[in-house]
């Protein structure tokens, strides 16, 4: 009845993506209705928890493993919960604490990585990024602690390189600028180390940021007309060139295609406000924009009701 791809089940008749039924544990067609005889696998748990407390005490597995972690997650920790109100067992307690967090890491390598994937998760979290681009950071990262690249490094430079690196390779819309005011280190010294790893560890392409998303975020940064942002949006789905884009700033090159817009609704914004809110100086708006206008003929249709 069912036809499994790695995305989802279509229907063998009319090639219609089904709908799970859950629960009667069936796959159902919406095109022509018909009921799959396969049964859908439930992964979930088999109990029922009341409260957060129930589940606690009926849950038997921990926390999915993580390569933000430096074990993973794999270890266990003492918890703070201490039932007992002897100060002689608090003190004890303690010091197994101490000593059971001081050999998790032992060695020195370890302690290291560590301390880089501890700097992934402040920058991460700061910064608002999601898990998936968190945990493909710490995996740029192990890759270049694998291969010897982030030997002697800085570690707050490895780190931001590779949070930009994971934002590249995720369509995270996060600029080295942004990066830079989090970890606290110039773009030059993050942009250098960017180098190192593009070369040592990351042979593969890494993709051109988005601009759609960067685009977004300045209108809704500006709070602009969101005529605006579709008009930008559909410039750059269409022009797409990428010798135009490469080697530049996705910042400025979006805050040029909103500015274009902005005339052309006859909203002129200053480049000194787009500026601004893009995080770009006015002279890259007026050198992205003349490159734009060099290259294309952009008309502006009114179409009749």
């Amino acid at each position: 009845m069912a036809v499994q791809n790695s995305e989802s089940v279509f229907c063998n008749s009319c090639k219609t993506p089904l709908i799970g039924d859950v629960e009667r544990g069936e796959y159902v067609c919406p095109g022509c209705g018909l009921v799959g005889t396969d049964r859908i696998i439930d992964t979930g748990p088999e109990w029922k928890a009341i409260d957060s407390e129930d589940k606690m005490r009926k849950v038997r597995t921990g926390a999915p493993t993580s390569l933000a972690l430096h074990d993973r997650g794999l270890s266990t920790q003492i918890g703070d919960i201490v039932k007992d109100g002897n100060s002689a067992n608090n003190k004890s307690m303690e010091r197994m604490k101490k000593w059971q967090q001081r050999l998790r890491t032992s060695s020195s390598q370890e302690r290291g990585l560590a301390n880089v994937l501890g700097k992934i998760s402040e920058f991460s979290r700061v910064l608002n990024l999601p898990d998936s681009t968190k945990e493909t950071a710490a995996l740029v990262y192990r890759k270049a602690l694998g291969n010897g690249t982030a030997k002697s490094k800085s570690i707050k430079g490895m780190a931001a390189a590779s949070i930009y690196l994971a934002c590249r390779k995720c369509g995270t819309s996060k600029s080295m600028r942004e990066i830079s005011d989090v970890s606290g280190l110039p773009k030059p010294t993050i942009a250098k180390y960017y180098r190192l790893i593009l070369r040592d560890v990351e042979q593969e392409h890494v993709p051109l940021h988005p601009l759609q998303g960067y685009i977004s975020k300045l209108v809704n940064k500006a709070e602009l007309d969101p005529k605006i942002q579709l008009c930008a949006v559909k410039m750059a789905n269409q022009i797409n060139d990428t010798k135009l884009t490469s080697g530049k700033s996705p910042a400025g090159i979006a805050a040029a295609f909103v500015y274009i817009s902005s005339v052309m609704l006859g909203e002129k914004i200053p480049q000194r406000e787009i500026a601004e809110y893009a995080d770009v100086t006015e002279v890259t708006i007026r050198n992205r924009t003349r490159e734009i206008l060099d290259r294309y003929t952009i008309r502006q249709i009114i179409k009749t009701k």
